[in-house]
């Protein structure tokens, strides 16, 4: 058993310009004319921008959060005069 194997993998992207199109439709030919295994996957621009926007929502949120504990422990004595 093989378990360490490595594979190769090549990523090329394609936009939607007709020059892109054709050239993908050429690639897909060649890669079955020679019997090249392939899969097609495809993304979408909006989860990347979706992952970037939770990234820094949860960034801030931490931030805040952070920031009021620290201010929280800096005026202890403040706050158990309150409550005492």
């Amino acid at each position: 058993m093989k378990m360490f194997e490595k594979k190769k993998l090549i990523l090329t992207e394609w936009d939607n310009s007709p020059e892109s199109k054709r050239n993908f439709k050429k690639a897909i030919k060649k890669l079955k004319a020679e019997n090249i295994p392939f899969i097609i996957v495809e993304k979408r621009l909006i989860s990347e921008l979706g992952k970037k926007a939770y990234i820094s929502y949860s960034v801030v949120m931490d931030s805040i959060l952070l920031i009021t504990v620290i201010l929280a422990l800096l005026n202890a004595d403040k706050i158990l005069k309150l409550l005492g």
